[in-house]
């Protein structure tokens, strides 16, 4: 035999033994298996029918039956990179909602039953955390609800001082913008009797006054599901940097592309939901792309939504904040992944 067959022959019981004992262990669904199988099969037919190599190669203009195999290696190696990366993402998805279980079940479980309920994310917010929270508890027409995304600073005890005034759920491990969120509407499902969710912001950008613009729209359109902020669906007096902008409208055009819906603002971190509208918004993705999926699934669900001009002040604090221009690579990235192999 040649050091090919060999090689071949070697390959093939690896294969399939490999193939029957994880089948056994239930660790593969049945295309996984038979791909496998069929993988194994062929190199075992290519190992004492060589002549059946070279036929196959002839049949895609090869003039080697071994460069067959070789090119379809990559193919397989791409494969098994993509159930690879399926398998991470299954295996985050199901620690952050571990992480979710955890800060649920150790809440006090409040029912939380104003028209509005405020829905804010911090994580390492100690810096401006007081000056957010203080604003929103001024007024006691609405419920605040906040996730402490595993913050590493003092916004934990800062948190816990407001007592009875706040609701406060504590994530373990920092899981990302869109877990924290999602944390939050999933004790809503539970416990929330509220008719309007508004995320907002921990770090002192968003104007308070803005929520009546949101509450005008919703009244001139109750059929309205979901209201976006926006910076750029008139002038206003957001001071966001010109390459910011740039970016932000590249953002998108890559919206509409990807979800065939169009926005002046694509990623929001300023919106009013109906409660209701939760069991339809169960998202998946833990970063800051989650808005985009966000979109995606109101486009999807054909969920009616409208837009409402804003003031954002970026301060100092606020920008050192902000994600890296580069990251609107990872959440375009991101995004086509989860739209076309998930």
């Amino acid at each position: 035999m040649s050091l090919l067959e060999i090689f071949l022959a070697v390959s093939w019981v690896i294969i399939f033994v490999i193939s029957f004992d994880v089948a056994k262990k239930q660790k593969f669904n049945a295309l996984h298996f038979i791909v496998f199988l069929w993988i194994g099969l062929g190199l075992m037919v290519f190992t004492f029918f060589p002549s059946v190599l070279n036929s196959l190669g002839q049949l895609f203009w090869l003039q080697r039956g071994a460069d067959l195999l070789v090119y379809s290696s990559i193919v397989f190696l791409i494969y098994c990179s993509i159930l690879l990366l399926n398998k991470i993402e299954e295996n985050k998805s199901h620690f952050t909602g571990l992480v979710r279980e955890i800060a649920i079940s150790q809440s006090d479980k409040k029912i939380l039953s104003s028209e509005i309920v405020f829905l804010v994310r911090v994580y390492n917010e100690a810096q401006v955390l007081e000056n957010t929270l203080n604003s929103l508890i001024q007024s006691q027409k609405w419920d605040i609800l906040v996730v402490n995304d595993g913050s590493q600073d003092d916004s934990k005890n800062i948190l816990n001082a407001y007592g009875d005034k706040i609701t406060v759920l504590h994530h373990l491990k920092n899981r990302g913008w869109w877990a924290a969120l999602e944390t939050g509407f999933e004790y809503l499902r539970r416990y929330g009797k509220n008719t309007f969710v508004c995320t907002f912001d921990a770090d002192w950008q968003h104007q308070l006054k803005d929520l009546e613009k949101f509450l005008d729209e919703f009244q001139k359109y109750p059929e309205t599901q979901v209201i976006f902020w926006s910076r750029f669906i008139k002038k206003t007096n957001t001071n966001v940097k010109i390459i910011r902008k740039i970016i932000l409208k590249l953002g998108i055009l890559f919206t509409f592309f990807l979800s065939n819906i169009k926005l002046t603002d694509a990623h929001n971190g300023f919106r009013v939901l109906k409660k209701d509208t939760l069991d339809t918004l169960r998202l998946t993705i833990d970063g800051m792309w989650y808005a985009s999926e966000l979109i995606d699934i109101i486009a999807q669900k054909n969920m009616k939504f409208r837009e409402v001009p804003v003031d954002i002040i970026y301060t100092d604090y606020s920008l050192s904040k902000w994600q890296k221009s580069t990251n609107a690579i990872n959440i375009a990235l991101t995004m086509i992944w989860n739209k076309f192999f998930k």
